[in-house]
């Protein structure tokens, strides 16, 4: 469904129409399900809200211009979950406690990650993010 703002609201149980550059995740998902979004072309921007917990594994691998993830609540993020994200730039997780192998790997234009809550940070989390300072 699409929101006023120009959003598509994700609720899980559809697949995100062609052409669609921006999500919000819809209130009912606390968890934003494994390959949702999987080799997704057009997908730029993702909003959660603060519900969403978990981002499994694979979620948003392979979403080539995927560059803002808005994540307030998220506590974790599985395996490979953006794995070769090449124009990801902007993520937002102040809860982000479990960070899962290759979560983020490949993530080429990831300059800064804030990680205020991390406690755990798996094998290759950031490898091959050849922009990453921080």
């Amino acid at each position: 469904m699409m929101a006023a703002d120009g959003y598509y609201i994700y609720n899980g149980l559809e697949a995100v129409p062609l052409g669609v550059t921006r999500v919000r995740i819809d209130e009912s998902l606390t968890v934003i399900p494994a390959y949702a979004f999987y080799n997704n072309r057009t997908i730029e921007e993702v909003e959660c809200h603060d519900r969403v917990k978990t981002v499994e594994g694979y979620a948003f691998q392979h979403c080539p211009s995927l560059r803002i993830v808005i994540m307030p609540g998220v506590e974790a993020v599985e395996q490979e979950a953006f794995y070769d994200c090449f124009a990801l730039t902007d993520v937002e997780c102040d809860m982000l406690e479990r960070i899962g192998h290759h979560a983020f790997a490949g993530c080429i234009s990831l300059g800064s990650v804030y990680l205020p809550s991390a406690k755990i940070v798996e094998d290759r989390a950031f490898s091959r993010c050849k922009s990453l300072t921080n």
